[in-house]
């Protein structure tokens, strides 16, 4: 029984090496400036915000005030898909930090705002180019998907 037990601590203490190890990675990795850090991740607005940064959505017409593409993720949390898709975009906002700024909105906090955009149902990515006009994605697609998407909408020449 101590010999079960001696193993299963030692393989316990490897484990937990290996997981410190990686976040030991990771740190390393990560953006060292605050500024970087800051671009790295997707910023929760609200309405207000968003008419600010992105569109003032209540002038009926579409004219982009960011000069770098936007995706804004329209969610609830208490939406478990939303939560599912929430570190995806966290991801992909470390990879396009200085690229594509990305936002999150709540919609019951901003009501008028995902009655603007439609998004009756949830999670809704808003895809802004700098250029032209926004485009939507509807529910829980992995994360080369959204890639195709942000590539396609923000970045192909078809959309310039």
């Amino acid at each position: 029984m101590y010999k079960k037990l001696s193993i299963l601590l030692a393989a316990v203490a490897v484990m937990v090496g290996c997981t410190n190890a990686q976040t030991t990675d990771k740190a390393a990795q990560a953006p060292q400036t605050a500024n970087e850090t800051q671009k790295a991740k997707v910023v929760a607005i609200n309405q207000d915000q968003f008419a600010q940064l992105v569109c003032d959505y209540t002038k009926g017409e579409w004219t982009m005030k960011s000069d770098k593409p936007v995706v804004v993720d329209f969610n609830a949390t208490w939406c478990g898909p939303c939560r599912r898709l929430a570190p995806v975009l966290e991801d992909l906002a470390a990879e396009y930090a200085g690229r594509v700024t990305f936002y999150s909105v709540d919609v019951d906090q901003n009501k008028p705002l995902a009655m603007a955009f439609g998004a009756r149902s949830i999670p809704m990515l808003l895809i802004c180019p700098v250029k032209g006009k926004p485009q939507t994605i509807v529910g829980l697609y992995p994360k080369d998907e959204i890639v195709k998407a942000i590539e396609f909408v923000c970045f192909s020449s078809e959309n310039q």
